[in-house]
């Protein structure tokens, strides 16, 4: 069962201005969600309180905040930031 990933224009921009460890360890964490959309095993992930299907991955320093459709299998990207800088999420970003 594999996913689409979609990444918000805004979180693409981040990830590009990362250093070039910083994007690898992202970019790693964000292929594993292809084929398994929620994996508490293999990574940090809480779902997100108040919401149906947003997930975000804890990976160092950083955060990304996703949501998963489950119907269409696609995986939004909606936020990849520092810790402090993620949680201050508007969906409309």
């Amino acid at each position: 069962m594999t996913f689409e990933i979609n990444i918000k224009a805004k979180s693409l921009k981040f990830i590009s201005s990362l250093q070039k460890h910083d994007r690898a360890r992202l970019k790693e964490a964000m292929l594993v969600l292809k084929e398994d959309p929620v994996p508490v095993k293999s990574l940090d992930i809480t779902k997100l309180k108040g919401e149906k299907n947003k997930y975000r991955i804890r990976k160092g320093k950083f955060r990304i905040v996703y949501e998963v459709f489950w119907e269409q299998k696609v995986i939004l990207i909606h936020r990849v930031d520092f810790r402090g800088d993620a949680y201050n999420l508007t969906l409309s970003d």
